[in-house]
């Protein structure tokens, strides 16, 4: 193992908007205790249909949210929390969403699916990365994570390991009505058309939820499969803004420097040993990242060094 560097990070930064956030941890244990909170609604009458836990992962992830198990009072439940969000008058186009998911399979041979799903102000689904739960071994089986545009419905060929948690990151551009995701830093797609709903809506963001649809229509016939849900956060980004940067560990438990770049600007990584005036250097090997895409997750090893500390940031240029 290397030295471990103290890291100092700078960045060009624009000030977005955080939508929405959290981690649950303000809500109470117990049935229709996730829709009991006034930032969410659901469509569904019957109790233990969502709930609020804070066993899950051996009590790791503090309360979690879930949506399933229990018999629901309609075929597809939704639990939605309002994102008002005007982009057009506020110049931040960038929609960024990430949550923490996982799924628990079924008991009693019924297998059905999950969403979480974008909705405009007229409360048309726009899109949705669909999980499918359906049982692998089964002939034809559409198992994994689906990519939905309120039109078409598209395999991204990712499936899923039941009691697995994944990080979920979509990024979305209202503008050019685009959109990417990623499961734990994986991409599931990149720029692909973010709505073509049928109906022509208008393209904006009003609400975002998390849905439970039957394999079946009777809701009888229910599998006692259900969502995790341990964070979400939505945050609003103009175009030229730089995302957050994180600082994660590789497998020699040395710093990794990762964040999500966009199309168009150059990021350049500099060093100080000193932070003097005049100290920053930009001479490190493979220190310079661009992307045609619509976001992309860099990573940045810094290489050995003989000091027991060295300050780096991240400088964005157009």
């Amino acid at each position: 193992m290397r030295n471990l560097f103290i890291i100092l990070l700078a960045w060009h930064t624009a000030f977005g908007e955080t939508l929405y956030s959290t981690d649950f941890e303000e809500f109470n244990v117990g049935d229709n205790q996730w829709t009991a909170d006034s930032a969410w609604g659901t469509d569904n009458t019957r109790r233990g249909v969502d709930f609020i836990d804070d066993l899950a992962f051996n009590q790791a992830l503090g309360k979690t949210a879930g949506l399933g198990l229990n018999r629901p009072s309609r075929n597809r439940v939704r639990i939605l929390t309002q994102t008002p969000h005007d982009h057009v008058t506020s110049g931040e186009s960038i929609i960024e969403i990430e949550t923490l998911i996982s799924v628990k399979d079924s008991d009693n041979n019924y297998r059905d699916d999950f969403f979480f799903s974008i909705y405009n102000s007229s409360g048309v689904r726009l899109a949705s990365i669909r999980i499918d739960n359906e049982a692998p071994a089964a002939s034809g089986s559409n198992f994994g994570f689906w990519r939905e545009d309120g039109l078409s419905q598209f395999d991204t060929e990712f499936d899923f390991i039941h009691e697995e948690l994944y990080d979920l990151f979509m990024i979305i551009d209202l503008t050019s009505n685009t959109w990417g995701a990623s499961i734990n830093g994986s991409p599931l797609f990149e720029n692909a058309t973010f709505t073509n709903a049928e109906t022509g809506p208008a393209i904006n963001l009003a609400a975002v939820g998390f849905e439970w649809a039957l394999t079946s229509k009777n809701p009888f016939l229910f599998g006692d499969n259900f969502l995790l849900v341990a964070d979400l956060q939505i945050v609003s980004l103009a175009p030229d803004t730089s995302p957050e940067i994180k600082i994660e560990m590789n497998g020699s438990l040395d710093p990794v420097l990762v964040w999500h770049g966009f199309a168009g600007p150059t990021y350049q990584i500099e060093y100080s040993d000193t932070l003097a005036p005049g100290s920053w250097k930009d001479d490190l090997p493979d220190s310079t990242f661009t992307t045609t895409e619509l976001s992309k997750q860099f990573r940045f090893e810094p290489p050995a060094n003989s000091l027991s500390k060295r300050f780096f940031r991240v400088a964005q240029s157009e």
